[in-house]
């Protein structure tokens, strides 16, 4: 797959129950009007329904939706993760409501959501430049990974890459190869582990240009990725962010987020996001969907 409109392609039709917390957001109700309407989503709405219908007159948007009235954020978030819980809805999109207290709900025991493994963001890239998309984790939620969720994250982004039709995805661990850092050993350690598994192809530590460039790949010695990686593995949220807004704002990429690792995909796009970030990430959101399905 060389672009996102291709994910588009694939999920056109599908119409899974995508649950809308907090719904009172311009950007995001305008990316679910465009995701009903290429028949990808059918939005349910959680939130105050007067703030709701207002936006949508006042926006002029035609919008044929389930409004499910809330008379907060937190009653707004109980309700969609309940309905979730039910499966009668089958992905969770954030909406005017912070992160923490969506996943303070979306994670309590009682509501079954849960699988074992860390929850991550896994953000797919469309590069000018790079010739596939490209997948990075996790730039979202684990803020300083220990091996097991670095393992987890390695494994939600195989998740995502088979959902995109990678059946082997090529993964990079990036990383400096400076010995005296730690974190370096533990990088090289996981690569170790990860290279006993035969459903995915992995190397690490790679430094970015020797994981995505072509050029350079001859002086990555025997690596199997080198200069054509699916996937790179930051080493912290920090690395992750600014590594996906750059290729967002500088690269002039386009992008599509959702976090893994429940029993259910979350849209999960930051206030600076558009409405075509958004909508594609609803796209992403049903195909990750579809595939645990």
């Amino acid at each position: 797959m060389k672009n996102l409109l291709e994910m588009v392609e694939l999920v056109r039709g599908k119409r899974m129950k995508i649950a809308v917390v907090a719904a009172e957001d311009e950007e995001v109700l305008k990316a679910v009007v465009r995701a009903k309407k290429e028949e990808i989503v059918d939005p349910v709405l959680f939130g105050k329904r007067k703030e709701i219908e207002t936006l949508v007159e006042r926006m002029n948007l035609e919008l044929e939706a389930e409004i499910v009235h809330a008379e907060d954020h937190f009653e707004a978030v109980r309700k969609a993760v309940e309905s979730a819980s039910r499966n009668e809805t089958q992905i969770l999109m954030k909406g005017k409501i912070k992160t923490g207290d969506l996943f303070s709900v979306f994670l309590k025991k009682e509501y079954g959501l849960r699988t074992g493994r860390t929850l991550s963001a896994v953000s797919v890239h469309e590069v000018p430049g790079y010739h596939k998309i490209l997948i990075i984790s996790d730039g979202g939620l684990v803020i300083s990974p220990d091996l097991q969720q670095r393992m987890d994250i390695v494994e939600n982004s195989i998740l995502v890459a088979r959902s995109l039709g990678i059946e082997k995805p090529k993964i990079a661990l990036l990383g400096t190869g400076d010995l005296r850092n730690p974190l370096t050993l533990e990088i090289a350690a996981l690569s170790k582990i990860l290279q006993q598994r035969n459903d995915c192809i992995v190397d690490g530590p790679l430094t970015l240009e020797m994981a995505i460039s072509e050029e350079l790949a001859s002086k990555a010695g025997n690596s199997p990725i080198a200069g054509d990686a699916d996937v790179l593995i930051v080493t912290s949220i920090e690395a992750g962010n600014i590594l996906s807004k750059s290729l967002i704002y500088m690269a002039r990429g386009k992008a599509a987020i959702v976090v893994v690792g429940g029993r259910v995909p979350v849209v999960l796009t930051s206030r600076a996001d558009d409405e075509e970030t958004r909508f594609l990430s609803i796209a992403l959101s049903v195909l990750v969907a579809q595939k645990k399905g």
